[in-house]
C-alpha cells in the first residue's frame, strides 16, 4: 500500500501564518494538498500573504482573518471570531491548528525588570493558546474535530532550555507547560510544542536591519554556537509542524529543532 498522505484535504489554521514560521508552514501544509486559513494583524498584509500562496499553489484553498491578539481585553473575543471564520472559509471543523503567533521581544534587563514588561509577552504567546483550549472545550466538536487525528501545535523557544544572561526566558518555559496540560484537557486531539532555536525569519531579520555588521557577526555566532554549523531556515523549522499535524502518536510531546544547540560547546 502506498503510503497515505496524512495531510490530503485536511483543514489548518495557522494563527500568526502571514510571515516566519507560520508562513512556511502554510506554505507547507498547502504543498500537501491541505487547506489553510492564516491571520495577521493587517487587512494588507493579509492580503498580500494570501496572494502570495495562491500564486505558489494554484488553485489552492487559502483564506484568512484580520485579528489583533496582542489585547488581553478583547484576546478571547478576536479568537472565537477567527475559529469561526476558520470553520466557515474552511468549509468544515478545523483538523489542525498552529500557533505561531508571537510579539516582537524587546529584551530587558533582569535589574530593570518590571511587572508589565514581563507580562508583555504573556498575553499573545501564552494566554492566547490558553484560551483557545478554552473554546475548544467549551464547545466540543465546534471548532475542531474530536480525533487523534487532530492537533494543535505550540511554539516555544530554546533559551527556555539553555538560558543566556539577558534574556528571561519565562514565557517559553510556560507554553511548554500549558502545552502539556492541554495535551490531557483536551485529550483525544494532540497537543505539542516547537522548539526552535535561531531561524532566519523576518522578525529576526528586522533585529539586525541597517546593521550588516551586527547581522553577520550574529549569524557567525549563531553557526558556532550549533553542531550543525547552520542557522535555521522558516522552511526548514515547518517540517516539525508538519510532523506534529501527521503523526497521531505524538501528543504532550515538545520537539527541539535547534541545529544541536543544546548539545554544543561553542558560543552564545
Amino acid at each position: 500500500m502506498a503510503h497515505p498522505n496524512f495531510l490530503l484535504n485536511n483543514r489548518v489554521l495557522l494563527v500568526g501564518g502571514s510571515s516566519g514560521l507560520g508562513f512556511a508552514t502554510a506554505s507547507a501544509a498547502l504543498s500537501n494538498k491541505s487547506k489553510v486559513h492564516i491571520t495577521s494583524t493587517t487587512p494588507e498584509k493579509l492580503a498580500t500573504k494570501i496572494g502570495e500562496l495562491q500564486s505558489l499553489y494554484s488553485g489552492a484553498h487559502v483564506s484568512g482573518s484580520v485579528a489583533n491578539l496582542a489585547n488581553a481585553d478583547t484576546l478571547e473575543e478576536s479568537l472565537q471570531s477567527v475559529l469561526e471564520a476558520a470553520v466557515k472559509e474552511l468549509g468544515g471543523i478545523i483538523d489542525h491548528i498552529v500557533w505561531t503567533a508571537g510579539d516582537e521581544r524587546t529584551l530587558v534587563p533582569l535589574a530593570q525588570m518590571t511587572a508589565v514588561s514581563a507580562m508583555n509577552s504573556f498575553t499573545l504567546r501564552y494566554v492566547g493558546p490558553l484560551l483557545v483550549g478554552k473554546l475548544i472545550a467549551a464547545n466540543s466538536g465546534k471548532y475542531v474535530k474530536t480525533a487523534a487525528s487532530s492537533s494543535i501545535t505550540l511554539t516555544s523557544g530554546i533559551m527556555a532550555h539553555r538560558p543566556r544572561k539577558g534574556i528571561v526566558a519565562g514565557t517559553a518555559g510556560a507554553v511548554e507547560a500549558i502545552m502539556r496540560s492541554l495535551a490531557v484537557e483536551l485529550a483525544p486531539i494532540r497537543v505539542n510544542a516547537v522548539i526552535p532555536g535561531a531561524v532566519m525569519t523576518e522578525l529576526l531579520q528586522r533585529m539586525f536591519a541597517g546593521n550588516p555588521a551586527l547581522a553577520e557577526s550574529m549569524e557567525g555566532a549563531f553557526k558556532t554556537a550549533s553542531l550543525t554549523q547552520e542557522v535555521g531556515t522558516p522552511e526548514a523549522a515547518a517540517e516539525a509542524y508538519l510532523f506534529c499535524m501527521r503523526s497521531a502518536l505524538a501528543t504532550g510531546q515538545s520537539f527541539v529543532i535547534d541545529n544541536g544547540y543544546l548539545m554544543s560547546s561553542g558560543g552564545m
